[in-house]
C-alpha cells in the first residue's frame, strides 16, 4: 500500500514541476516556495503536499520551484538573499541549514542570521538497517557484536557529511562503538549494497528503505525517532532498544528570509499550523512515514539552536567532512 502510494505521490511530483498551485478569487503575486534539492525526494514531495494548502490558507498562488546543488545549499542561499517580502519562503532540512555551518568553510549565508523561522512542518525517522550479513536481531546484540569486531563492521552513508552519515555518528557517540564509515554517492547505491551484503548496516530514511524492509532483503532494527512509527508499530525506538535519549531524524521546516516582519511571520506561521493540524494532511504525511509538527517560530528557532551545536559537535569529534 504504502510502495504503491509514495509511487504515485511522486510521479505527479515529478510531472507537475515547476507546480504554480492558483489560490481561488485572487489576483495577489505568487509566492515562491524554494525547495533546495531536485524533484522527486522527501523535501520535493512534502513541498508540494502543502503547497496548495499554504495557497488556500493565504489566498495567494504558490509556486513550488527547485533549486537544487550543493548539498542544497544553492537553494537555501537563493532564500537569504530574497527580500523579506513575503513573496519567497523556503523549506530547510537538517544537511543545508543545521549541518552547513559546520561543514561548509565558506557558507554564504548565516543557518541563524539570515532566515526568519516559520515553523517546523514534518519528521520523517530514519532507521538503523542491516543487511543480510549481520546475525543481529536487536540493536544489543548490534552493539555487542560491534565490540567484539572492532574496526570490521561496516556503516554505509549517502555520503560524508550527509544526514545519515550524522546520524551514524550520533549512534556510535551514544553507544560508544566503532564502525567503519563507508560513504557512497546517494542512499540508492548504498541500500543496494545493503541488501546485497557487501555492507553491513545503514541510517536512512524509513521512505527511502521501506520497499526493501517489505521485502524482506534487509531488517530494520530500530527507528531513530522518541515514538515509533505507524508503518512499523513493532520496531522499537532507539531509545525503547538501550540508547536512552536518541532522537534523530529528518526534521523539515518553513523559513523567511531574514528581518521578515512580526505580522508577515505570524500570517505564514498561522498557516502552516492549520495545515499541520488537518486530518487530511495528517494522513497524506503519515503515509509518507513523516510525523506532522505542530508549533510556533520561537519553537522552531530554539530547535536550530540545539540542532545547529549538537551537529557542531558531532562533526568536529568525528572528524566529518565532505567528500
Amino acid at each position: 500500500m504504502f510502495s504503491r502510494l509514495n509511487r504515485r505521490i511522486l510521479i505527479a511530483a515529478l510531472l507537475c514541476s515547476p507546480l504554480l498551485v492558483p489560490a481561488q478569487g485572487t489576483g495577489a503575486r505568487p509566492i515562491k516556495l524554494v525547495v533546495p534539492f531536485p524533484p522527486g525526494g522527501n523535501v520535493d514531495v512534502t513541498a508540494r503536499l502543502i503547497a496548495p494548502e499554504l495557497a488556500k490558507a493565504l489566498g495567494q498562488p504558490v509556486i513550488v520551484e527547485n533549486k537544487s546543488g550543493a548539498s542544497g545549499t544553492i537553494g537555501l542561499d537563493s532564500v537569504a538573499k530574497a527580500p523579506a517580502d513575503g513573496l519567497t519562503i523556503g523549506i530547510a532540512s537538517p544537511i543545508n541549514h543545521l549541518a552547513a555551518p559546520s561543514l561548509h568553510p565558506r557558507l554564504p549565508y548565516d543557518s541563524i542570521k539570515d532566515f526568519t523561522p516559520v515553523g517546523l512542518i514534518a519528521s520523517v525517522p530514519m532507521v538503523l538497517a542491516v543487511g543480510p550479513s549481520v546475525t543481529a536481531s536487536t540493536v544489543q546484540e548490534l552493539i555487542a557484536l560491534a565490540k567484539t569486531r572492532e574496526g570490521k563492521v561496516s556503516m554505509a552513508s549517502a555520503g560524508s557529511g550527509s544526514g545519515n552519515h550524522i546520524v551514524g555518528e550520533l549512534f556510535q557517540d551514544a553507544t560508544k562503538v566503532k564502525f567503519v564509515h563507508v560513504p557512497y554517492r546517494g542512499s540508492a547505491p548504498a541500500n543496494t549494497d545493503l541488501a546485497g551484503g557487501h555492507v553491513d548496516l545503514h541510517f536512512d530514511q524509513l521512505s527511502s528503505l521501506m520497499p526493501l524492509l517489505q521485502s524482506g532483503r534487509i531488517r530494520a532494527l530500530a527507528v531513530t525517532t522518541e515514538k515509533r512509527s505507524p508503518l512499523l508499530p513493532n520496531v522499537p525506538t532507539l531509545a525503547e532498544s538501550g540508547v536512552p535519549g536518541f532522537d534523530a531524524s529528518t526534521t523539515l521546516g518553513l523559513v523567511l528570509p531574514g528581518g521578515a516582519p512580526a505580522d508577515m511571520v505570524a500570517r505564514f506561521s498561522n498557516a502552516l499550523r492549520t495545515i499541520t493540524q488537518s486530518p487530511a494532511m495528517r494522513e497524506q504525511l503519515h503515509r509518507l512515514g513523516a510525523e506532522p509538527i505542530v508549533g510556533t517560530p520561537a519553537d522552531y528557532a530554539a530547535f536550530i539552536r540545539t540542532e545547529i551545536t549538537r551537529t557542531a559537535r558531532i562533526v568536529r569529534e568525528a572528524n566529518i567532512t565532505l567528500d
